[in-house]
């Protein structure tokens, strides 16, 4: 009998992971609740709307490893998180209609329009806490706030699309708005040809150099703009186009693998959740009883035992779909000017390499060095 252990935990996981997924599909229709228009209006039509990047999160793993034992840290589901949480961020901006395109970035694009940075603090089916800090193009500080969620037993099982701390998300989209709305439609626009006179100077410094200045305040400002119709500027705006091309591709790649990792994700997350609340009543019963008083019962130590247990297997399932994430990347295949590139390596290598060519076919097309 004992020998058929494994084989019966095996089919009982899959059945979990089956009953999840199911379960998802009857609630498919609850897609992520749009935010801030209740709090902020809608934008109008004569407003122009911010491109937003969102940088992988760091993971906030401590260097001392002996410490991730004790803060519950297994560093490769951390890391898959750090990819995974823009993702859901991305698809709460994008619900609310309030922005232009939003994407999740391998790297920092300086001469994003808007940047936003997140730094995982804790990350537990019970608790989330993110430090989240947003610049825009010249360099003037949004927002840097630590958000926190916790999460209650009605918020297991989780309805997919949606996630346990969706009102995390909605207070980091409804704050962005709020500080999006205290700028002017000239600021705004000011915003988008700074962060594309960026692009251009990153490209060919000797040229775009001298279109912006840096503040007392040590931001970014205009200083005047390209000529109407400037045959370099339109090279570079297509440059950057197909550099966004590539970053939609990568988008793509973040979201099927944050589909395909989310439902042990979020049974982890739940069993997760079950294990700390467990632990929390037990040290209040230890508090409470005196030194001769009564054990916990054998049921309430069972139960412990058992969601130990669980919470220990989707441990492993989730760290084979987590270094799935972080390291299973397609190929991508782009076109530049006729020319068609196949990029492979991790996700951070395409887009080095992707900007790297680039730049070169910008230097080839205009006779200029590439930038260094």
């Amino acid at each position: 009998m004992y020998d058929r252990i494994p084989l019966i935990t095996s089919h009982l996981r899959r059945f979990a992971r089956a009953m999840y997924i199911l379960a998802s599909l009857v609630f498919v229709s609850s897609v992520y609740p749009a935010v801030g228009a209740t709090d902020a209006g809608e934008l109008s039509g004569t407003e122009e709307a911010l491109d937003v990047g969102l940088l992988i999160f760091d993971p906030g793993i401590p260097t001392d490893e002996s410490t991730h034992s004790k803060l519950g840290i297994f560093p490769r589901i951390r890391n898959a998180e750090a990819k995974y949480m823009p993702v859901i961020l991305r698809g709460v901006l994008m619900n609310t209609g309030h922005w232009g395109a939003v994407r999740v970035l391998p790297e920092a694009l300086e001469s994003s329009e808007l940047l936003v940075t997140g730094t995982i603090l804790h990350s537990d089916g019970q608790r989330l806490a993110l430090q989240i800090k947003a610049r825009d193009a010249s360099g003037a500080l949004w927002l840097d706030k630590a958000y926190v969620g916790t999460t209650d037993p009605s918020d297991y099982p989780v309805r997919v699309p949606g996630d346990p701390f969706l009102d995390v998300y909605q207070q980091i989209a409804s704050d962005l708005l709020s500080a999006r709305r205290q700028k002017s439609p000239k600021e705004v626009s000011q915003l988008r040809e700074i962060a594309l006179l960026l692009y251009a100077r990153g490209l060919a410094p000797e040229v775009f150099a001298s279109y912006l200045t840096r503040t007392p305040q040590d931001e970014i400002a205009l200083v005047r703009l390209p000529a109407e119709g400037d045959p370099m500027i339109a090279r570079v705006d297509r440059l950057r186009n197909q550099e966004y091309l590539f970053i939609d591709t990568v988008d793509e790649q973040y979201a099927r693998l944050s589909e395909e990792m989310a439902p042990t994700y979020n049974l982890w997350r739940q069993y997760s959740a079950e294990q700390a609340l467990y632990r929390e009543e037990y040290k209040e019963r230890v508090s409470s009883r005196g030194s001769q008083g009564r054990r916990g019962s054998f049921a309430a130590l069972d139960q412990t035992y058992n969601a130990y247990k669980w919470s220990k297997i989707h441990v492993q399932d989730l760290d084979e779909l987590a270094l799935g994430f972080n390291n299973e990347v397609d190929p991508t295949v782009m076109e530049v000017s006729g020319t068609v590139f196949r990029l492979s390596g991790s996700l951070d290598a395409q887009y080095t390499e992707w900007r790297d060519i680039l730049q070169r076919i910008f230097a080839l097309e205009t006779g200029l060095a590439p930038a260094s």
